[in-house]
């Protein structure tokens, strides 16, 4: 893991944005409870690769930078119809300011932790990230995007499990099981993965799709395909060496994966989880939902077919 290096003036800041255009940028992205953590982690671990999560830039910092730039111009336009008709009006913070603002303090911040000349992809993982694509690709066009997607009924299951930890008895009570919420997280998942699949069509250089399964039952191909893709170092043992770190015994203090752990972030590390979570029912109802978007993603009623 590279350090963090803040700059001391904005020139700093400058003179750091500038340097990472030697530099590939990557944005990790998926549904929430996808394997983005794990994947943010490998990555990582790269010697040639700085991964950090989550600067949550497309999600939340866009809406308040824009907001901040409109309540800023409406006050001004207020001031000057106060005064007087006859005044000329000052411009307004454009909505091109306000890209330009945000892709410098993406890269800004993204340069903290860029490392030295032998790190050559730089990378953010926020999961959400995956709904503002067209936004991330038109403000840093350059960018690549690294896709995780896991079997949408394992997200409801393992998303439920995650908000019981956080929210204790007081979840349970307004979600008593994994298919009292699969509504909600079948609808989400299906808006989480439908720009992938746009955004894939229409540039399909610039986004690689991984998929949780793959990655459990034969990760060495999965992380040598996206070294490659990256232009880093694709050496099967740089690989190996890269999931010895950030393996789920590693990561939930030697647990194996199937070993639960509902205390833990990394609770379980398993697929098919669904499959004994769900009743025939519910199972039925999140098809019902998703079931057009799960097969584009490689998925059947049964699970992960396209390998």
């Amino acid at each position: 893991m590279t350090e963090l290096t803040y700059p001391e003036t904005w020139q700093g800041v400058a003179k750091s944005i500038r340097a990472l255009s030697d530099k590939n940028i990557l944005f990790v992205t998926g549904a929430v409870k996808s394997g983005t953590t794990w994947t943010q982690l490998w990555l990582d671990r790269h010697p040639e690769i700085a991964c950090r999560g989550e600067g949550n830039y497309f999600n939340l910092f866009a809406g308040a930078l824009q907001s901040l730039c409109n309540g800023h111009n409406a006050h001004n336009q207020t001031e000057l119809t106060a005064k007087s008709s006859k005044l000329p009006p000052y411009p307004a913070i454009s909505l091109a300011h306000i890209q330009y603002l945000l892709r410098e303090t993406v890269l800004g911040t993204m340069a903290v932790y860029a490392g030295d000349d032998t790190v050559r992809v730089v990378a953010e993982k926020t999961p959400v990230t995956i709904a503002s694509l067209r936004t991330v690709a038109l403000v840093i066009p350059e960018a690549s995007f690294l896709h995780v997607v896991r079997d949408g009924r394992d997200v409801v299951v393992s998303t439920w499990h995650h908000n019981l930890r956080i929210g204790g008895d007081a979840y349970r009570e307004q979600h008593p099981t994994p298919g009292s919420f699969i509504e909600e997280m079948a609808q989400i998942w299906v808006r989480h993965q439908t720009p992938a699949i746009t955004f894939r069509a229409e540039r399909p250089e610039a986004i690689r799709q991984i998929h949780y399964e793959d990655m459990l039952d034969d990760p060495l191909p999965i992380l040598t395909g996206v070294f490659d893709w990256l232009g880093v170092d694709s050496d099967p043992a740089v690989a190996w060496a890269c999931l010895k770190e950030s393996s789920f015994e590693t990561l939930a203090d030697g647990r194996a994966p199937g070993q639960d752990d509902p205390g833990s972030f990394f609770r379980k590390g398993t697929a098919g989880q669904w499959r004994t979570e769900f009743t025939p029912a519910e199972e039925a109802r999140f098809w019902d939902i998703a079931g057009e978007v799960m097969e584009a993603q490689g998925y059947t009623r049964e699970g992960r077919t396209r390998r």
